[in-house]
C-alpha cells in the first residue's frame, strides 16, 4: 500500500472523528450562540418592562400622594390643581380630576378652568369599571381628552370625606414612555410595547406610524395567550424570532424582535471557521502535519486560556494566531467578553443603586424610630411628672407641698401643650398652610429682641451679638421663631462654657443673619440632611431635648418669605455655622406697628359674656367649662354638633370654643350653621372651630408675676451685645 494511501488512511482516520465531533461542536455552538442572543433579547426586554413599571410605579406613587390631599377632601378644586401641578413638576406626569360620568373637572395640561370636551362612551366606561373595582388601575393606550394625544394613566379611585368619589387620574404621554426604550440597541433589533389590547404602545423604530396599531394576527395570539418565544413574519415579509416580557403590574408586553437570519449568522460563521481549519488541516498534514499540529495546539492553549478569562470577567490580550479564522473567533470573543463586561457593570451600579435607595429607606425608618424615642422621652418626663403630683394631691397633703405639686401640674401641663403646639405649627409650616404677614422692619432688632427671650436655653454659653441696622421684608413672629430654632439649635450642641455668635448685616443686596458656634460641628454625611424632618446628629446633652424638626421649620419658613438658608461646618468639633438671608425691604416701605400682646385681663374680656363649649370629651369640656366660668363667663355646653346648633339658637352666646372632630359632624360644620347671620339676634356671635388643646382651646394664659420673676433669675444668659458691654 502506498505512502499516499497510508497518509490517506491516516488523514481519514484522524480526520474522521474530528469531522464528527466537529458536526457535534458547530451543533452546541449553535445552540450556544442562540441560547445567548436569546438571554440578550431577554434581558432587554426584561429591561424595557422595568422601565415601564418604573414610570408607572412613580405615577401611581404620586397619585396616592395627591389622593391624600386635605384640599382635595374639602373640595378646594383651585388648591388641589396648584398641588397636583407642584407634584408633577419637573416630571413628565400630568394629573386629571374626573367625576363619575368621566367629565374632568381639570386637567393640569390645560389652564385651571378652560373647558375639557366631554367624554366619550369609551371612557365612561372605563371610568365606571374602575370605580367599580375600587382600586388603581393602569390603562391601556387611549387618546386624551385635554390634549387628543395618546397616553396611557394611572386611574385612582378617590372616596372624598362627605362620601363622593372621584377618579383621579395620573397620566403619560405615550412619546415619553416610547423614550424610555432601552437605547444601546442593535440597529436590526426592534423592541416593542404593546398593551393589554396588543396595540403598540412605544417601538424603537417608526413609532409615529405605528402607534395604537394592532400587530399581526400571529403576533397577537402569542401576546393573548401569554407565549414567552415565537417566530412570527415581519411586516416586510422577514422572519423575526421574538421575545416577550410581560408586566405583572400593567399587564402590559415588551417584545424584542430580531431578524432570523441574524440570530444564525453567528453560528454560520462558527461553522465556516471549523470547515475551513478542515480543509487547512488536510492539506497541510502531508507537507507539515507536526507543525500544524504545533501551532494549532497553540492557538487552542490560547483560546482555552481566552474562554476562561472571559467567565472570571477580564478581556484576554490580543494575539496573532498565524490563523485567519481563529483570529476572526478572537475578535469575536473580545466583542463577547467587552459585551459581558459591560452587562456586569451595568448590573453592579444597578445593584449599588438599589442598595443606596435601600440605606436611604434604612435611613428615613431609623430617623422615624428615633422621632418616637425622642417623643416618647419628652411626653413621659412631663407626664410622669404630673401624675406624681396628682398622686401626692390625693393623699390630702397640704401647704407648701400642695403648692408645689399645683404648681408642677400646670408648669408639665403647659409643657406638653408646648410640645403638641410645636408639633401642629411644624405640619402646618412645613405643608405650607401658615399664613405669613411680612412688614418692613430693622433685623438687628427683631434678632436683639428675640435673643433677649433665650437667655435660658443659652445660661450656660456665651452669646455674643454682632448686629448691624438691615431693614428687611419679613414676618416678625416667624421671624422670631428662626431666630430661636437657631439660637437653640447652637445651644444644643455646644458644651457648656462654648460661645455663640450672632449676626446681622447686608450682603448681595439680601439681609443676613448668621447664627455662629464652636461647638460639637456637623459630620459631613449629615450635612445634606439636616433640613430633613425628624433629622438630628447626637446632642450634647439628653436634657435639651428635641424633636428634629427645627431646622426644617427654618428652613420652610425663610423659603415662603422669599429667603435662603445654609449650614456650613468643617467636621466633627469644627463648630457650625448658618446663614440666613432675607430680601431687603423697599425704601419707601414702613414699618408696621406692632399689636399689643395679650395681657394679663385677658380674664377682664371674657366677664359678662355667654360662652359656648362644645368639646365631646367630658372631661376636657367640664374643664373648660369651669375655667370659663372662674372667668366671668356664662358658660354653655354641648357634646355634638346637633345639640350646639341648637343650643345655638336658643341662647345666642357671643363666643364658642367648637372642637373640630365632633362624633356627627364637623366644627366647621358647626360654624356654618350657627355663625354670624343664622340667628336674627346673632349678628355679633362669633363660633370658632377649634383643636384640642390640654388647657381651654382660644384662652391666653400668662404665668404669674412670681413665675416670670424666677424665670427670669434662672435662665439668665451670658450675653454680650455688640452695642456696648454684657446685657
Amino acid at each position: 500500500m502506498r505512502v499516499r494511501t497510508h497518509l490517506t488512511l491516516l488523514a481519514a482516520a484522524v480526520f474522521l472523528p474530528l469531522i464528527l465531533g466537529s458536526a457535534i461542536a458547530i451543533s452546541l455552538v449553535l445552540d450556544a450562540e442562540r441560547h445567548a442572543v436569546q438571554r440578550s433579547m431577554q434581558e432587554l426586554a426584561r429591561a424595557t418592562v422595568l422601565a415601564m413599571d418604573q414610570e408607572l410605579t412613580a405615577a401611581i406613587a404620586s397619585g396616592r400622594a395627591l389622593a391624600t390631599s386635605v384640599a382635595l377632601h374639602r373640595g378646594d378644586l383651585p388648591t388641589f390643581y396648584d398641588q397636583a401641578r407642584a407634584a408633577n413638576a419637573g416630571s413628565p406626569r400630568h394629573t386629571a380630576l374626573l367625576r363619575p360620568d368621566a367629565q374632568q373637572l381639570f386637567n393640569t395640561v390645560l389652564p385651571y378652568g378652560e373647558s375639557i370636551r366631554a367624554p366619550t362612551a369609551a371612557s365612561r366606561r372605563r371610568v365606571r369599571a374602575v370605580l367599580e373595582r375600587d382600586r388603581p388601575v393602569i390603562s391601556d393606550l387611549v387618546i386624551g381628552s385635554a390634549t387628543g394625544r395618546h397616553v396611557v394613566s394611572v386611574e385612582l379611585p378617590v372616596r372624598l370625606a362627605d362620601g363622593s368619589r372621584m377618579l383621579l387620574d395620573q397620566w403619560v404621554e405615550a412619546s415619553h414612555l416610547n423614550a424610555l426604550l432601552p437605547k444601546e440597541v442593535q440597529p436590526s433589533w426592534m423592541v416593542t410595547v404593546f398593551d393589554r389590547d396588543a396595540s403598540i404602545i412605544a417601538r424603537n423604530r417608526e413609532w409615529s406610524t405605528h402607534v395604537a396599531t394592532q400587530p399581526q394576527a400571529d403576533l397577537r395570539r402569542a401576546i393573548v395567550s401569554g407565549q414567552d418565544t415565537v417566530t412570527t413574519e415581519g411586516r416586510d415579509g422577514e422572519q423575526l424570532v421574538r421575545v416577550l416580557a410581560r408586566s405583572a403590574l400593567s399587564g402590559w408586553t415588551a417584545s424584542v424582535a430580531v431578524p432570523a437570519a441574524e440570530l444564525e449568522a453567528t453560528a454560520g460563521h462558527a461553522v465556516s471557521l471549523i470547515a475551513a481549519t478542515l480543509l487547512c488541516a488536510v492539506g497541510l498534514a502531508c507537507v507539515g502535519a507536526f507543525l500544524f499540529s504545533r501551532r494549532l495546539l497553540a492557538a487552542t492553549e490560547y483560546l482555552s486560556a481566552a474562554t476562561e478569562g472571559m467567565g472570571e470577567g477580564w478581556l484576554p490580550p490580543s494575539a496573532n494566531l498565524r490563523i485567519t479564522e481563529l483570529n476572526k473567533l478572537q475578535a469575536v470573543m473580545q466583542a463577547v467578553s467587552t459585551r459581558l463586561i459591560r452587562t456586569e457593570t451595568s448590573r453592579r451600579r444597578h445593584l449599588a443603586e438599589v442598595q443606596a435607595a435601600r440605606s436611604s429607606a434604612e435611613a428615613q425608618n431609623r430617623a422615624k424610630d428615633e422621632f418616637l424615642a425622642m417623643l416618647g422621652h419628652e411626653l413621659r418626663n412631663p407626664l410622669g411628672a404630673i401624675s406624681a403630683a396628682i398622686a401626692l394631691i390625693q393623699m390630702g397633703v397640704k401647704g407648701e407641698q400642695a403648692d408645689r405639686a399645683h404648681q408642677i401640674i400646670g408648669r408639665q401641663s403647659r409643657h406638653l401643650a408646648h410640645l403638641v403646639d410645636d408639633l401642629l405649627d411644624a405640619n402646618r409650616v412645613l405643608s405650607g398652610r401658615v399664613t405669613l404677614a411680612p412688614v418692613a422692619l430693622d433685623l438687628a432688632v427683631a434678632v436683639r429682641d428675640a435673643a433677649m427671650t433665650l437667655q435660658g436655653a443659652t445660661a450656660e454659653h456665651w452669646v455674643e451679638l454682632a448686629l448691624a441696622p438691615v431693614r428687611v421684608l419679613a414676618d416678625p413672629t416667624r421671624l422670631a421663631q428662626i431666630v430661636g430654632n437657631l439660637v437653640e439649635n447652637a445651644a444644643k450642641y455646644t458644651p457648656a462654657g462654648g460661645q455663640i455668635r450672632v449676626t446681622t448685616r447686608s450682603a448681595g443686596g439680601m439681609g443676613e443673619l448668621e447664627v455662629l458656634d464652636d461647638g460639637k460641628g456637623i459630620d459631613a454625611d449629615l450635612l445634606p440632611r439636616i433640613w430633613d424632618v425628624f433629622v438630628q446628629g447626637k446632642v450634647v446633652s439628653r436634657a435639651q431635648g428635641g424633636l428634629g424638626i427645627g431646622l426644617a421649620v427654618v428652613k420652610s419658613l425663610v423659603e415662603q418669605q422669599g429667603g435662603s438658608v445654609e449650614a456650613h461646618s468643617a467636621g466633627a468639633q469644627c463648630g457650625s455655622r448658618f446663614t440666613v438671608r432675607l430680601p431687603l425691604a423697599p425704601a419707601e416701605a414702613s414699618a408696621q406697628p406692632g399689636t399689643t400682646a395679650p395681657g394679663s385681663d385677658a380674664g377682664t374680656a371674657l366677664r359678662g359674656l355667654r360662652v359656648l363649649v362644645v368639646e365631646d370629651n367630658g372631661d376636657l369640656r367640664d374643664m373648660m367649662c369651669a375655667l370659663l366660668q372662674s372667668r366671668g363667663s356664662t358658660v354653655l355646653g354641648a357634646a355634638d354638633g346637633r345639640s350646639a346648633i341648637a343650643l345655638a339658637a336658643q341662647q345666642r352666646p357671643v363666643l364658642a370654643f367648637v372642637d373640630i372632630d365632633l362624633p356627627d359632624m364637623s366644627g366647621y360644620e358647626v360654624a356654618r350653621a350657627a355663625g354670624p347671620g343664622r340667628h336674627p339676634a346673632g349678628g355679633g356671635d362669633r363660633l370658632r372651630p377649634g383643636r384640642r388643646r390640654p388647657a381651654c382651646a382660644g384662652s391666653r394664659l400668662r404665668a404669674s408675676p412670681e413665675e416670670a420673676g424666677a424665670a427670669g433669675r434662672t435662665g439668665a444668659g451670658r450675653f454680650r451685645d455688640g452695642r456696648g458691654g454684657p446685657d
